[in-house]
């Protein structure tokens, strides 16, 4: 049957499911547009017939849908992993999940055009760290 996606970024809503790039495109209209408390989703790829009920990963994205920007965190297996931008934000990033708030490096910041292939490619490698960003590993505090 194949992989899908489960997002979830607001409370008036159930997970959502994404089985195609037109849906993928759909979410991220509607996180744009979400409101100041849910500008992050949390994504995982779904494969059907496994017999775990919990995935092995966790890609988080958030969008600045007034700047076209936006930041993915990835963690999984090999560790937590940051998208890695071309420049660096001075008031760095910070994108609401539920309405807590989830920060991120101040280069994490890439285009949205970025954040719409890593999902894609989240939902086409099924769960794997997608190869279409240039990572930066978190650092431990």
């Amino acid at each position: 049957m194949g992989f899908h996606l489960e997002v979830a970024y607001h409370n008036d809503q159930t997970v959502t499911e994404l089985r195609s790039e037109e849906d993928v495109d759909r979410f991220l209209h509607e996180l744009a547009h979400a409101g100041p408390d849910h500008t992050a989703a949390t994504v995982y790829a779904i494969d059907p017939d496994s017999v775990s009920d919990f995935p092995d990963h966790e890609l988080t994205v958030g969008l600045n849908a007034a700047n076209n920007v936006g930041a993915i965190r990835y963690s999984g297996e090999e560790g937590t992993w940051y998208s890695q931008g071309p420049t660096s934000n001075p008031q760095g990033v910070r994108f609401a999940y539920f309405g807590n708030a989830h920060d991120f490096p101040p280069n994490a910041e890439v285009p949205v055009t970025e954040v719409r292939a890593a999902v894609i490619d989240l939902l086409a490698n099924g769960g794997s760290r997608p190869a279409v960003v240039t990572w930066q590993e978190a650092i431990e505090a």
